[in-house]
């Protein structure tokens, strides 16, 4: 599992489709280089907006390193994302929306009810109601005890703490994806259940379960329980992740959308943009926490 993240930055703005002036039009073969030399420009776009966005498509480069071969879902999703609300052209979004697509991973966003419920993705909403179906069937024939066994042997790891890892990741996305009344019924105690079973792994390891511990697919279970818990979880949990983070046990992304959440339940506004709705914090605040956090 990874970079469930979650998250990533939503940004609750509405979309008009009409292309940019000038703007340059994207490759799919090309498109990382593409993106690390891209310069956005303002069109019909609030300031804002626009600031939000170059802020979220700056940092998706400083995540990658100008390594074109170093992009992932996460930093697919926030392209996307930011397409959308700079107004790119209707062919651009859809070359960013197929990566994101294609890329390794990507279903765990689709199931989740956070990443697309802006009207913005309304532009490519059929196709990710199908993608969301395609995701569904494929999760059930996932993750199935052969295929767990021969991912533990591949990976030299512990095949029971995996398989305890893949059922709380299960348990963490059951009804996540479903209508808002049978989420808000049937989670919450799952979620508690799931909690439990992560302090007393924590307890056990004395350490985050991630890379090492449990492998790439399922590195950031761990966070993403943490991440739908309460405040006092996630600030006792958060020097954790970034250790975890330090020391490669997990991607950066989920605990920049850690921090986030944190800031934006105890201060109203938000450092990296990945929490719909939320202001995002003055530039004078961000570049301080991003420096408290050595991110």
């Amino acid at each position: 599992m990874k970079y469930l993240i979650l998250p990533v930055f939503i940004l609750s703005t509405f979309i008009c489709c009409n292309a940019q002036t000038n703007e340059f039009t994207f490759s799919y073969e090309n498109f990382e280089k593409e993106i690390i030399e891209y310069e956005p420009k303002q069109n019909e776009v609030s300031d804002k907006k626009f600031e939000h966005a170059v802020f979220v498509l700056n940092e998706v480069k400083k995540d990658v390193n100008n390594d074109a071969l170093g992009f992932n879902r996460a930093d697919y999703y926030n392209i996307l994302s930011s397409f959308l609300t700079l107004n790119e052209s209707k062919k651009n979004i859809l070359i960013a929306y197929k990566k994101f697509k294609k890329s390794q991973g990507s279903c765990e966003y689709f199931m989740s009810s956070l990443f697309f419920k802006s009207s913005k993705f309304d532009l490519i909403r059929d196709d990710i109601e199908k993608q969301i179906l395609f995701c569904q069937n494929s999760n059930n024939e996932e993750s199935t005890e052969v295929d767990l066994k021969t991912y533990s042997s591949e990976n030299n790891l512990d095949y029971n703490l995996v398989e305890l890892i893949s059922n709380i990741s299960k348990l963490d996305q059951e009804y996540r994806s479903a209508e808002e009344k049978i989420y808000l019924k049937k989670q919450p105690a799952l979620d508690k259940r799931n909690q439990k079973l992560i302090d007393s792994l924590f307890n056990k390891y004395q350490k985050y379960i991630g890379k090492t511990l449990v492998g790439e697919k399922f590195e950031s279970v761990m966070w993403s329980v943490i991440q739908h818990s309460n405040l006092e979880m996630m600030e006792k949990y958060l020097p954790i992740i970034q250790k975890a983070v330090q020391e490669d046990d997990l991607h950066q992304t989920p605990f920049k959308m850690l921090i986030d959440r944190i800031y934006s339940q105890k201060e109203n506004y938000q450092i990296f943009g990945s929490q719909g709705g939320v202001e995002l914090a003055s530039e004078e605040i961000r570049k301080k926490v991003i420096a408290k956090y050595k991110i």
